[in-house]
């Protein structure tokens, strides 16, 4: 199958400026190798119809981000809003937004700060407050107050270290955390929930204090993982992921805990920041692997945004005469085969829209 057909353009009246262009970005190389779609979870009945691809809309823009990671910040709002806009058919990005969280939602954005202590202080952790704040303005088009958005992670240590402030004033968008250091014990709701032969629980943020969760995640490589994007970011929400980094975290690990029900059920769109990639040494933020791409990617499938996030990885790594991650990361695939999302080129509609 020839690769470009899987992608479409998609015409649109924000910007006189934006053109579309359709791009392959590679040939999604394990998604060849892939069972097709098993069998669903329990819950998942309906979410993924065998009618339909799993839409993944891609915008870009040159100089939104610049080498040293400063992020234009009015080129960002207007990618974030473009993306939404595209990715759900509307014409307003309040609109767009409405298709996923109401006004009565407490929305809780799940960031990834892990790894930024050798980038703090730096413009390269710019984007975490940059991508925070432009999609909490989309938020508030669409009617969601500032008291009912939750910016949040495992810990106010990392946080800090990305340059996020934290913040608990719940009259206010709050900025909090799991756990104050990286290494305490965390507040976790008292349910727990099989992952595979282990028990696992989710941050208590997640299971009392949101009801909508929208999944920023990053993408870059990983020690454990081989790679991680969204699925890997809910390492974050559960109590226990240190015990799930055995066989590059899986069996258990990343695609179990991304079918607790109260992940599955609150997750309603997936964001990846890919304004800057980490194509080497991840999860740390390593400034000699850290490489400028001024992309935002935007889901429901978090397999589908995955299996994107990583073909675009793969093509940066190729270029500068790295070997491809795909055939060595089994979690997407995994997570694909437990009824999670879709991972193969022919059931990927990706939509790339390019700004500048």
């Amino acid at each position: 199958m020839n690769p470009k057909r899987l992608f479409r353009s998609a015409a649109g009246p924000q910007s006189r400026r934006a053109f579309l262009k359709t791009s392959a970005f590679g040939a999604f190389g394990l998604a060849a190798t892939r069972p097709r779609l098993g069998k669903a979870l329990a819950g998942t009945e309906g979410w993924l119809s065998a009618a339909e691809k799993s839409k993944v809309v891609l915008v870009r823009h040159k100089s939104v981000v610049g080498p040293s990671g400063k992020v234009q910040s009015p080129l960002l709002e207007e990618m974030v809003d473009r993306a939404l806009t595209t990715f759900a058919g509307r014409p307003s990005a309040a609109d767009a937004w409405r298709q996923f969280v109401s006004p009565e939602d407490a929305v809780g954005l799940k960031v990834n700060t892990l790894g930024c202590m050798d980038i703090k202080g730096t413009d390269y952790t710019q984007h975490f407050s940059a991508v925070n704040e432009a999609v909490s303005a989309a938020l508030r088009k669409a009617g969601v107050r500032d008291e009912k958005i939750i910016v949040w992670d495992r810990s106010e240590e990392e946080m800090t270290e990305a340059g996020l402030v934290v913040q608990k004033d719940a009259s206010r968008r709050r900025v909090i955390a799991n756990k104050v250091s990286r290494r305490d014990a965390g507040d976790y709701a008292p349910a727990s929930y099989p992952v595979g032969s282990l028990q696992s629980r989710v941050s208590r943020i997640l299971a009392e204090d949101c009801t909508a969760l929208v999944n920023i995640a990053i993408p870059k490589t990983h020690g454990g993982a081989v790679f991680t994007c969204s699925l890997k970011n809910h390492y974050g929400t559960v109590d226990n992921p240190g015990r799930m980094h055995a066989n590059n975290c899986s069996r258990p690990g990343i695609a179990e805990v991304n079918a607790i029900p109260a992940i599955r059920q609150k997750q309603k769109l997936i964001l990846v920041d890919a304004l800057l990639m980490v194509i080497e040494g991840g999860p740390r933020w390593d400034r000699r692997f850290i490489r400028p791409f001024g992309g935002i990617l935007v889901g429901t499938d978090p397999v589908a945004v995955d299996a994107v996030a990583l073909d675009l990885l793969d093509a940066q790594r190729t270029a500068e005469g790295m070997d491809a991650l795909s055939p060595r990361v089994p979690h997407i695939g995994l997570a694909e085969e437990l009824g999670l999302g879709r991972s193969r080129k022919e059931d990927i509609d990706l939509v790339t829209v390019e700004l500048g």
